[in-house]
């Protein structure tokens, strides 16, 4: 019985689990670029988060500003830059 409930919660949860997510990136500070050999080109912070975002399916938004609400997103990584003296 315990073994069947578990299934069951299991295949409730899949869909849930298994659905593409829409996600914000906030890149704050757009003057942080470095050159990425493993890419060949200069790239911004966002870069390898807007890669990784669409190769798992999700679809993603970036932006510098931020938005006044952000319950449109299911994740929201916030990009702060490095620091610069």
């Amino acid at each position: 019985m315990r073994t069947l409930l578990v299934f069951f919660c299991v295949m409730l949860a899949f869909p849930v689990l298994a659905s593409a997510a829409h996600v914000f990136i906030w890149n704050y500070d757009l003057l942080d670029v470095f050159y990425d050999s493993e890419a060949g080109t200069t790239i911004n912070c966002a870069y390898w988060f807007e890669q990784i975002a669409s190769s798992n399916g999700h679809t993603y938004e970036t932006s510098q500003t931020l938005p006044t609400s952000l319950s449109g997103y299911d994740a929201v990584f916030v990009l702060l830059g490095w620091f610069r003296t």
